[in-house]
């Protein structure tokens, strides 16, 4: 008797999933060897910070309803704020990512 393709896919896969875990956990977490809320607190207030200076920036370009705005020195600085913003926010997931798969190891409430 054969063995089903897709049991045999999905049993594939989740031997995969295991591997990838493992080989996550073993290189990430000592590479983050002390997370906890705190030290993810200065990341949130970047994140915070630069996502207000973006659209602090966004705002100001539409304050005095000139015609002639966003010049194109504007719109550079605000692709800079954008891009600087989505960068962190970029990081910012990924670490909330590598926490709900166990990549990260975690302090156990004693």
């Amino acid at each position: 008797m054969t063995e089903d393709p897709t049991r045999s896919k999905s049993r594939f896969m989740m031997g995969m999933e295991h591997v990838l875990r493992e080989i996550n956990h073993e290189i990430i977490s000592p590479a983050i060897p002390d997370m906890s809320v705190e030290n993810a607190v200065p990341l949130m207030i970047t994140v915070a910070r630069l996502r207000a200076e973006y659209l602090k920036f966004a705002f100001h370009l539409c304050d005095d309803r000139n015609e002639n705005h966003p010049t194109a020195e504007e719109l550079a600085k605000l692709k800079h704020l954008r891009e600087s913003f989505q960068e962190m926010l970029a990081v910012a997931k990924e670490l909330e990512h590598c926490i709900d798969r166990g990549y990260i190891d975690l302090p156990v409430k004693k």
